[in-house]
């Protein structure tokens, strides 16, 4: 046998020169943009080419944290006045009953805080103050606990505001009694730290700034925030 005929009869399975390459070996990965999404899928993220991290949209659903939404995200100062006043009247009976003990502890009858020339004694006046004092102690459990546990007061769960930190979950009990206490300051300076809300790019009051903290509609949680409930 010739050595022509002996390598033409050597099939490509024993290593003869006509030996061909097999079906299916992989390409090679051509070069260009990286693989875009597939067309029909929900997409709340917008792709960047060249391996750039996708970019969130909260225009459409993806979930920011509260300081990158905008001004529609977030309680405006009308509704938030509302949820006040909805809050004091939660608030009001247990008050008055912290306010008709104070002064009887003081020898001052109910009524009396109708007439004008008790209530210009210092007597009154530092019963006043104490009451005063018990009052806001008696409010800061309410207000504390509520914003920390639920993410809102009465009023705001009834008008569907939650309040939340940077990461858009409800605050600790610390910062929630922190925010609480800085609604004093903003209170004795004519109330300037509340109205602030109206005028802040992302509705936030000066007890809201102090605290880190963010005045949001409830659809604007973090998710993970249901998870921990």
């Amino acid at each position: 046998m010739s050595g022509g005929n002996f390598y033409q009869q050597r099939g490509p399975q024993q290593g003869g020169y006509n030996q061909q390459p097999q079906q299916g070996y992989p390409q090679q990965p051509q070069q260009g943009y990286p693989q875009q999404p597939q067309q029909g899928y929900a997409q709340p993220q917008q792709y960047q080419p060249y391996g750039q991290a996708y970019v969130q949209q909260p225009a459409y659903g993806a979930w920011a944290p509260p300081p990158y939404l905008t001004t529609e995200y977030f309680g405006g100062f009308w509704i938030r006045f509302v949820a006040i006043i909805i809050d004091g009247l939660v608030l009001m009976i247990p008050s008055m009953l912290v306010s008709f003990v104070v002064l009887a502890v003081f020898g001052f009858a109910p009524g009396s805080m109708m007439n004008p020339q008790v209530t210009t004694t210092p007597e009154y006046q530092l019963a006043n103050n104490v009451s005063t004092v018990f009052q806001m102690l008696l409010a800061w459990p309410y207000y504390a606990l509520m914003h920390s546990r639920k993410g809102a007061t009465v009023g705001k769960l009834a008008l569907g505001l939650r309040v939340v930190d940077e990461n858009g979950m409800y605050p600790s009990f610390a910062r929630a009694t922190g925010r609480y206490f800085s609604t004093i300051i903003s209170g004795v300076i004519c109330a300037i730290g509340y109205i602030m809300a109206g005028f802040h790019g992302q509705k936030r009051s000066l007890h809201d700034i102090i605290a880190g903290t963010w005045v949001i509609r409830k659809e604007y949680v973090n998710p993970q925030q249901a998870a921990q409930a």
